[in-house]
């Protein structure tokens, strides 16, 4: 049951991280725009700049503050420890360090 919630939750945080990098690329158009345009103050692009900046990137940054949280959620569930330094040293099954290349090992041993 754990790893269904997991592989779900991986899902749905692949989906949500994918829509906010695209909403976080997307203003790029209207920036090169207003760049374009230019104009004093009052301007439409400075109009363009201030909806950008104070109604559009605060969902993006929700959104993508959101996208994290179920990424975390789900490591929890796969009982993944990618924030702990237990996935370096010493492997204890075959008893060698699993940081070293293994190719390198074997090209030194021939």
């Amino acid at each position: 049951m754990r790893e269904k919630i997991a592989k779900v939750l991986q899902k749905i945080y692949g989906i949500t991280l994918t829509i906010s990098f695209f909403a976080g690329v997307l203003p790029l158009c209207p920036f090169i725009v207003a760049l374009i345009m230019g104009g004093g103050a009052e301007s439409t692009a400075e109009k363009i700049c201030t909806f950008l900046k104070n109604d559009y990137y605060p969902w993006v940054i929700a959104l993508a503050s959101v996208a994290i949280l179920i990424g975390l959620v789900s490591m929890y569930f796969a009982k993944q420890e990618a924030f702990s330094t237990k996935s370096f040293g010493i492997d204890k099954k075959s008893k060698k360090d699993a940081g070293k290349d293994e190719k390198k090992e074997d090209k030194a041993q021939q």
